[in-house]
């Protein structure tokens, strides 16, 4: 093995680690090492730029408006864009050069949900000339509720939301600013008046009425004609521009995938909370609308009908008005399958979780075919998210236990209450799904901090934990092909595992990998379903019957 540090091999990088391990963690050297022995240990870096740093510099000096003091800005201006470079630069460079007075009191944070389409590398370039922008690629989840993560990711007291392509006239904002320093503790949702291309008004909010699959129709109220006006109550508005206090933002349902569903159900759940939905008659904006290259992404019937299905269930309300109408707008035939299908997902014992991800090495083709097949089979196939596994080629360990804990970060950054991880190899019993419900039925009553589906028993046969017929408390099992982290959990974990690839290789020099960490470090606090519902190919021969391929 070479010991060139410009060639290195696996003996260069044990020697490193060894090194490492006796030099103190603060100090510049194990910094700067720290820093070389990351680029061996994961070098097949994501095809996609790099989030901005938090602690990116601008260019130049912004003065701080007071009240917004420790660097803290009023206002994010966020948007969540898929290949559309050309309106988040024309939006951003408008309020820069249109809006000059409100620069100093806002930052820009862009979410590129295709951080690998041909767009990226440019939206990530505006962090250099675009003072107070963040750029962040995110493509586990794609649709209206993406714009979540905005309020996720955004550290300001409000949260503007607008569509990629959206324009505002002068003034317009600066008003925005005067209100919202005005009414600093608001928990309403605030939006404005939508402009025709003709620059008249064109709506000021929807009527609750249902039309051409979509539940909400364009409609004005005259108070709106004069910019001026106060303040009013609207029922509900298309979501192309809104704003809310970040700590008052109720969030979108996990759950919710692709388009539509979205206007009506934020309004709700605003004043379920105590807030009201305001039209601010100076927040006019501009909507680009017409697409003559055809749109990047498709939105389609069966996510639009899945997630206003899931809406009326979170929400208490009766499905039937959405069932009726996409019978009556798409045809019982075409319909009918699509709200079956959303329904049964509903009775799934996996529409527990709040999210569900599969981690999947970009090189693994094969493998996310085969877990897609297999998602398909338990019927769970749209909630899953593909996590890129970080590949770490001088120890998989590393990169298994990176992956672990960055679905459990981003759970955590997303608010999420429980997460299942499944790992690319995890095979299920034919009866999954009714035994899953019998443990998920006992685990509803008691607190919990993780549960397994499955995992290597060394031999052991576990105790049933207390009151439970259908859970066990193991005690030092491992694997993590197929577990479920409780948000209780999320903080120890993270203390627990370092978040980078050198200190995880330190880190793995006394815990091996994650799954003999978790299990000797939180022994006691997990459970595994009894049955055990997934197993993997090298753990079938513990098993006592068959899992399907």
């Amino acid at each position: 093995m070479p010991e060139d540090p410009t060639q290195p091999g696996q003996l260069h990088i044990d020697h490193l680690v060894e090194i490492l391990s006796k030099v103190d963690p603060s100090s510049e050297f194990f910094r700067r090492s720290a820093q070389i022995l990351e680029t061996h240990l994961v070098p097949n870096l994501p095809a996609w730029p790099a989030a901005t740093p938090r602690t990116h510099a601008p260019s130049t000096d912004v003065a701080q408006p007071s009240g917004c003091g420790s660097g803290r800005r009023l206002l994010t201006i966020g948007m969540a864009t898929f290949d559309d470079y050309d309106g988040v630069f024309f939006s951003i460079q408008a309020i820069r050069m249109f809006h000059p007075e409100v620069l100093p009191y806002v930052d820009f944070l862009v979410i590129d949900n295709h951080p690998t389409g041909p767009c990226a590398k440019a939206l990530k370039d505006l962090e250099e000339i675009v003072e107070n922008y963040r750029y962040v690629p995110y493509d586990r989840a794609q649709g209206t509720a993406v714009r979540d993560f905005l309020f996720r990711e955004s550290d300001a007291q409000f949260v503007l939301c607008m569509d990629s392509h959206v324009l505002f006239p002068p003034g317009a904002l600066g008003k925005l600013i005067a209100y919202l320093e005005s009414n600093p503790q608001s928990g309403d949702l605030l939006q404005g008046p939508l402009l025709s291309d003709s620059l008249g008004v064109m709506a000021t909010h929807f009527d609750p009425k249902w039309s051409h699959g979509m539940f909400g129709v364009w409609a004005i109220d005259e108070r709106a004609q004069d910019p001026a006006a106060p303040p009013f109550e609207i029922p509900m508005q298309g979501l192309g521009v809104f704003v809310c206090r970040r700590e008052a933002w109720p969030g979108f349902n996990p759950r919710l995938v692709g388009f539509g569903g979205e206007e009506g159900y934020i309004h709700e759940k605003i004043r379920r909370a105590g807030g009201r939905t305001l039209c601010l008659p100076f927040l006019r904006w501009m909507h680009r609308f017409e697409r003559p290259l055809g749109n990047p992404y498709r939105p389609n019937w069966e996510d639009r009908i899945r997630n206003y299905i899931i809406i009326q269930h979170e929400l208490g309300l009766d499905p039937q008005p959405v069932v009726e109408h996409f019978e009556a707008f798409l045809g019982t035939e075409k319909a009918g399958p699509m709200v079956q299908s959303a329904q049964k997902e509903l009775e799934s014992p996996f529409f527990f979780f709040d999210a569900i991800y599969c981690i999947n090495l970009d090189r693994a083709t094969g493998r996310w075919q085969a877990m897609q097949r297999r998602f398909r089979d338990l019927g769970i196939a749209k909630r899953v998210r593909r996590f890129a596994a970080i590949e770490t080629p001088s120890s998989h360990h590393i990169g298994c236990a990176l992956s672990h804990r960055g679905i459990i970060a981003e759970a955590r950054q997303l608010q999420l209450k429980n997460v299942l991880v499944f790992e690319d190899d995890a095979r299920f019993s034919p009866d999954a799904t009714l035994e899953l419900q019998n443990s998920l039925n006992e685990l509803k009553q008691r607190q919990w901090y993780t549960l397994y589906l499955g995992g290597h028993r060394w031999g052991q046969s576990f105790e049933k934990a207390a009151g439970c017929r259908y859970l066990e408390v193991p005690h030092l099992m491992t694997c993590t092909h197929a577990i479920a982290y409780n948000h209780t959990i999320y903080d120890r974990i993270l203390a627990g595992i370092p978040a980078t690839a050198a200190e995880t290789a330190l880190w793995c020099r006394q815990h091996s990998a994650i799954d003999k960490y978790l299990a000797r470090c939180f022994d006691g606090l997990h459970l595994v379903t009894s049955p055990v519902i997934s197993s993997q190919h090298s753990i079938l021969r513990q098993e006592t019957r068959a899992f399907e391929n």
